[in-house]
């Protein structure tokens, strides 16, 4: 099945983000808000290689335990997160990771971004810094999507 790029304006933005390499969501989530993105309308899902027992998150956490072996998953966080549309969904992971890229393609969105490190058939858009310049991440981000018409 071919992804359709959505010629929708920005309003409702998801973001995947591996916990592995980048821990500064609330500073991911600040720089999308400085860029006139709603608080509210923004969702994020942290992946984590490990989950520890009684461990607490300030953000919907899943892992590779919510998977099943044939791709399916039993998880309310994914359940949650993949039932939302948004108007833009930020890959922000640098790692090729299979769980990720399932994650990705089960989502419902109009518009990808992600980082170039990551295989070129994930997203519409690519950004070529690394994880800990999430600064310049959106900035780089934004200037495209001005660009293109989507903000």
């Amino acid at each position: 099945m071919k992804h359709l790029t959505s010629n929708d304006l920005i309003q409702k933005v998801g973001i995947i983000l591996d916990e592995s390499y980048f821990h500064e969501k609330d500073d991911l989530i600040r720089d999308l808000v400085k860029q006139g993105i709603k608080k509210e309308n923004i969702r994020i899902l942290v992946f984590k290689n490990h989950i520890k027992k009684n461990e607490s998150f300030d953000y919907p956490v899943y892992s590779y335990k919510d998977f099943k072996w044939s791709g399916s998953f039993d998880s309310e966080t994914l359940r949650t997160f993949l039932s939302q549309y948004y108007d833009l969904l930020i890959n922000y992971y640098e790692m090729d990771k299979a769980v990720l890229h399932l994650t990705t393609q089960l989502s419902k969105c109009g518009f990808k971004v992600g980082f170039a490190s990551v295989d070129k058939k994930v997203n519409d858009l690519i950004i070529h810094t690394s994880a800990e310049n999430h600064s310049e991440f959106t900035s780089e981000m934004f200037k495209y999507l001005k660009i293109l018409n989507k903000i």
